[in-house]
C-alpha cells in the first residue's frame, strides 16, 4: 500500500479567508482568532471596548503577519441589530465576502451558590424547598435572565443572520488556500462556530441556572440552524457548515475576573480557580481550542456538532453525552 502524504498546511490553511470573531478582543475569541489568523487568515475581531480590541491587534499583529494573516478592530455590539447592520455593511464593502464566523461573545450572570450550603442541617423537606427558593429569588431577577438571554442566546442568531449573504458570497469565492478543494471535493462551504459551554450539556447547575440555560439553548440554536440553513427541504439550502464548541475552563476575564488590557488579551492560567476538576488534570490551552477552530473551519464533511473541549469533563459529569 502506497503512503500519502497530506500536508497540515493543505489541510488547514487558510490563506485568503476572510473571518469575523464576536468577542474577539480577549480570551476565548483571541485564541479563535489568533488560531485562524496564523494560517494566513485576516480576522476581524470585534467587540464593544475599541481599546481591548485595538490592543489585542498591537500586540499580536505583528507575529501574525509574518505567518500571513492579521487582526482587524472592529467596533461591535452583538445584543444591537442596527451595530451587526454596520458591521456587515463594513465588511461587504472592505472584503465583499466572509468564509467564516465565530460567535464567541456572551457573559456569566447571576451566580446563586447553593453548592455552599451544608443542606443536611437546613430541617425537612419543606424547609430545605424554602430555603432553596429564598436564595434564587434574592440572588437573581427575571431582568437578570433576560439580560443573560440577549448575548448569549439572542445575538448569536442575529449575527448569524447578519452575516448569512456575506457567508454565501464567500462559498463562490472561496479562500486561496482552499481552491484546489473546490474540484475534489465539489464545493468550499463556509463556517459558522458557535462558542457555547460545557455548562450547556452537564446536569449540573455549577450555581448559575440562567448561564447553563443559555449555553443550552445555544447548543440547541447550532442544531436548528446547521439543518435549516443548508437541509431543510422548506429552508434556503444554503451551503454553510455551522458547529459549535463547548470548552472546559479555559483562561479568559470570565474565569479570571481579571482585566486583560496589559496583557494584549491572553489571561494567565495562574489566575484561574481550579477547582473544577477534569480527567486532563489541567485548564484547557491556547493550543487546544486552536485545534479545534481549525478543524471546525476547514472540514468539509463536519456540520451539525456540538465538540465539547473540555479535558473529559463530560466524560464523567451527568450530562446530555
Amino acid at each position: 500500500m502506497s503512503s500519502v502524504s497530506i500536508p497540515a498546511a493543505s489541510l488547514f490553511g487558510l490563506k485568503g479567508a476572510v473571518a469575523l470573531v464576536t468577542g474577539g478582543g480577549t480570551g476565548i475569541g483571541l485564541m479563535a482568532a489568533r488560531a485562524l489568523a496564523s494560517q494566513g487568515a485576516k480576522v476581524y475581531i470585534t467587540g464593544r471596548r475599541t481599546n481591548v480590541l485595538e490592543a489585542a491587534a498591537k500586540t499580536h499583529g505583528s507575529a501574525l503577519s509574518e505567518q500571513g494573516g492579521s487582526l482587524v478592530p472592529l467596533q461591535l455590539d452583538v445584543t444591537d441589530k442596527e451595530s451587526l447592520k454596520a458591521a456587515a455593511a463594513k465588511i461587504e464593502s472592505e472584503e465583499g465576502k466572509l468564509h467564516i464566523l465565530v460567535n464567541n461573545a456572551g457573559v456569566e450572570g447571576p451566580v446563586t451558590k447553593t453548592t455552599e450550603v451544608d443542606w443536611s442541617k437546613e430541617g425537612d423537606e419543606i424547609a430545605k424547598a424554602e430555603h432553596y427558593r429564598d436564595l434564587h429569588y434574592k440572588n437573581e431577577t427575571v431582568d437578570d435572565w433576560n439580560s443573560l438571554f440577549t448575548p448569549n442566546v439572542h445575538a448569536l442568531f442575529f449575527a448569524t443572520m447578519a452575516f448569512l449573504p456575506l457567508l454565501a458570497k464567500g462559498n463562490a469565492a472561496p479562500p486561496t488556500d482552499k481552491a484546489g478543494a473546490i474540484d475534489q471535493l465539489n464545493r468550499w462551504t463556509g463556517s459558522v462556530i458557535n462558542i457555547t459551554s460545557i455548562s450547556g450539556l452537564v446536569k449540573l447547575s455549577q450555581n448559575h441556572f440562567a448561564y447553563n440555560a443559555s449555553k443550552a439553548a445555544a447548543n440547541s440554536l447550532t442544531y436548528m440552524l446547521s439543518h435549516e440553513l443548508k437541509f431543510s427541504q422548506a429552508g434556503p439550502q444554503i451551503g454553510l457548515r455551522v458547529n459549535a464548541i463547548a470548552p472546559g475552563l479555559f483562561a479568559s476575564e470570565m474565569t479570571t475576573k481579571k482585566s486583560t488590557l496589559e496583557s494584549g488579551g491572553l489571561s494567565s492560567a495562574d489566575d484561574v480557580d481550579k477547582g473544577m476538576s477534569n480527567p486532563a488534570g489541567r485548564i484547557g490551552l491556547e493550543e487546544d481550542m486552536a485545534q479545534a477552530i481549525l478543524f471546525l473551519s476547514s472540514c468539509q464533511f463536519a456540520t451539525g456538532q456540538v465538540i465539547a473541549v473540555d479535558g473529559g469533563f463530560t466524560a464523567v459529569a451527568p450530562s446530555s453525552r
